[in-house]
């Protein structure tokens, strides 16, 4: 994913991406229908849980600062900017492990 595809994600779509990349860590298949179902359910809205945030901080190793009005997500390989604290920490996870889709 390229960095132009990567800032443009957001919200359903970002949660999906983030959602695959939960299934291959776990070693499950990701189902399209799973993830609807249980999106529809309020399951997998992965860029709303504020809660989540602590725990990819500390599970991935990412730095987090603010500059210049924005947010910046950064491991010693890469960083990212977005919006949202939590937005750029999903973004970096992503772009980290190279996930394509």
């Amino acid at each position: 994913m390229d960095t132009s595809e990567l800032s443009q994600l957001k919200g359903k779509r970002l949660d999906y991406i983030v959602y695959c990349h939960a299934c291959k860590t776990l070693k499950q298949s990701a189902s399209d229908k799973q993830f609807e179902e249980g999106y529809k359910k309020g399951l997998f809205h992965f860029s709303q849980d504020k809660h989540l945030l602590a725990d990819l901080l500390e599970l991935y190793q990412i730095n987090l600062q603010r500059l210049a009005g924005e947010w910046l997500a950064s491991t010693t390989n890469s960083s990212v900017f977005a919006a949202e604290p939590l937005e750029a920490v999903l973004k970096l996870v992503i772009k980290d492990h190279s996930l394509r889709f």
